[in-house]
């Protein structure tokens, strides 16, 4: 359990000015987001992490020693955006961890939302307006980037949006720009997870382009997305499916430079209930232990699918039918070695050919094994 300290020092004035209803805007001087920060320990080590330094809008303080300045805590437990220096927050008293052992009505002062002054994700810091620097400090050297925007907003979302061009949105409503959302749909549900978004120079909104954005994840519902696929090459298919940018309906789009899915426990598994493709450059298949294919006709090649020609032989039959074929001719080699014409004199031509076909035969017959392994079959791949 979290051993209480005493914040109340860095309320001063503030609490005795205010009640629990009030929000008040500051500006963010500093923030403590890791243990290398020199007020860490002070303010209960991880209990610390996303404190603010702040100072009141209309206060006139010496930000080089923030150490001097109130501290202010994340008001929310779950869903965190952390300030940066220069932007406005709005700070409000809640209860603090001493309330849980003390029968005063301790209080702390706590800080909730990011004041939206440019209606800009990157940052909307808003420094003194009395400021001779044109560059602004954001702090731990955050990078201020221009050319993202905000999403475009539809009608009736809701939408979570990081600094560094990555969203989600809930949305579903025909609206202005988006192309998602037709009149055979109107209000269905769809999801979209993007992340790296284009950048772009004007001042517009961003919408989404599942073509151009780094990752995407799009959940639909009843929707068509205009999906670009890598390939389509289908020949193996007997129908061939409908293209991504064709399809309606409710359906998981994941669309990036590379997919990679990894079960550190136990199985992939893949179950459909129509048709499973793979169309690449290049497919491989690689089990330790076996890998096994299994169904009423399995075709390797286009055309084996299409004409059913060339059926793969079986090895043990084969070496049966060969075994028996053998056989047969080392009989005949055995005749043939001791053939005579009718009045009983040897046939010299004859005679000489049958021990050739029997030492042939005999090779042969130590290369077949009906009932196991052998030169002719292999010890890999196996079929019915």
């Amino acid at each position: 359990m979290l051993t209480p300290r005493k914040f109340n020092s860095s309320i001063g004035t503030f609490k005795s000015t205010i009640d629990y209803k009030t929000l008040i805007p500051v500006r963010v001087i500093d923030i403590i987001l890791d243990e290398s920060h020199p007020e860490y320990e002070k303010y209960a080590k991880t209990r610390a992490i996303g404190a603010i330094k702040y100072r009141f809008l209309d206060k006139i303080v010496n930000e080089d020693e923030p150490e001097k300045l109130p501290v202010a805590f994340p008001l929310n437990q779950t869903i965190k955006t952390f300030p940066l220096k220069n932007e406005i927050v709005l700070l409000q008293l809640a209860t603090s961890p001493e309330a849980i052992t003390s029968k005063d009505s301790e209080v702390v002062t706590y800080y909730s939302s990011i004041v939206n002054v440019w209606n800009d994700i990157n940052h909307n810091a808003s420094p003194d307006s009395d400021s001779t620097s044109n560059t602004v400090d954001l702090g731990y050297e955050f990078k201020e980037n221009s050319e993202l925007k905000p999403l475009h907003p539809f009608n009736g979302d809701t939408i979570i949006e990081g600094r560094h061009g990555q969203s989600i949105r809930f949305a579903g409503a025909r609206s202005f720009k988006n192309t998602i959302s037709t009149s055979d749909n109107d209000s269905k549900p769809f999801i979209i997870l993007s992340n790296g978004h284009e950048k772009s120079s004007g001042d517009e909104f961003y919408v989404e382009d599942i073509n151009k954005d780094k990752s995407s994840i799009y959940i639909t519902s009843d929707h068509t997305i205009p999906l670009d696929q890598s390939r389509d090459k289908y020949a193996s298919a007997k129908e061939r499916p409908t293209l991504a940018k064709s399809y309606k309906g409710s359906q998981i789009i994941l669309k990036s430079g590379r997919l990679y899915f990894d079960a550190k426990e136990e199985d992939i598994l893949f179950s459909s209930k129509g048709v499973f493709g793979v169309t690449s450059e290049a497919v491989h298949l690689d089990g330790n232990q076996y890998v096994g294919l299994d169904a009423t006709k399995i075709y390797l090649g286009e055309s084996a699918m299409r004409f059913e020609l060339q059926p793969v032989i079986l090895g043990n039959q084969l070496e049966l039918f060969l075994l028996t074929l053998l056989s047969s001719l080392q009989r005949v080699s055995n005749v043939l070695t001791n053939a005579k014409v009718i009045d009983g004199k040897p046939i010299p031509l004859v005679n000489k050919e049958g021990p050739v076909l029997k030492a042939d035969i005999k090779g042969l017959l130590n290369q077949i094994n009906p009932n196991g392994n052998s030169v002719l079959k292999s010890t890999k791949v196996f079929t019915e």
